[in-house]
């Protein structure tokens, strides 16, 4: 039985055949310089946050039977406040919904879970992220809709190639089609 987490609700948002591909153990980050640079930018942008906030891993066990879980990079428990960082707001909407799934994770647990916030450090800009109660059945709707992507039996089609080129995967699912 897979484990629905939070990077694969992100990959949801942006490829569905990506999403496929890494919850099926094909991952193609570990060769890609836009994914290393995002996780340099991660480490190595608010370092004082790691003195004041704690990393956190959360599960749950989910109505369909599933399992969910997430790691929060930086969580501020006495303010219930989730932080993520990310290189730069090209994937917003993915971003979103990842901090979402945070949220709604953390309150599936009982635990204080107000509001998140996403920082943009190249672009300085940081973007709040609420879960308001009425939405909790919205990031059901993605668990539900990931679910039935990561357990189909081939691979979903290729988007665009326009919407593909600065993907991890791209070599994988393009080549020879230039």
């Amino acid at each position: 039985m897979k484990t629905i987490n939070a990077t694969l609700i992100n990959i949801y948002h942006i490829c569905h055949r990506e999403l496929w591909l890494h919850a099926n153990g094909i991952t193609m980050e570990h060769t890609s310089d836009i994914v290393y640079e995002g996780k340099l930018i991660g480490e190595d942008t608010y370092p004082q946050r790691a003195e004041k906030n704690q990393e956190l891993e959360i599960t749950a066990e989910l109505d369909n039977g599933m399992m969910a879980s997430a790691k929060i990079d930086f969580f501020d428990a006495k303010n219930g406040i989730v932080h993520e960082t990310k290189k730069s707001a090209a994937k917003e909407k993915a971003h979103v919904a990842q901090v979402k799934f945070y949220l709604y994770l953390l309150r599936k647990n009982g635990v204080k879970a107000e509001y998140g916030l996403i920082d943009y450090p190249k672009i300085r800009q940081t973007e709040r992220v609420d879960l308001p109660e009425e939405e909790m059945v919205e990031v059901e709707k993605w668990i539900a809709a990931v679910t039935e992507i990561i357990q189909l039996e081939s691979c979903p089609p290729t988007l665009p190639i326009s919407k593909c080129k600065s993907c991890s995967y791209f070599d994988f699912c393009w080549v020879g089609e230039e």
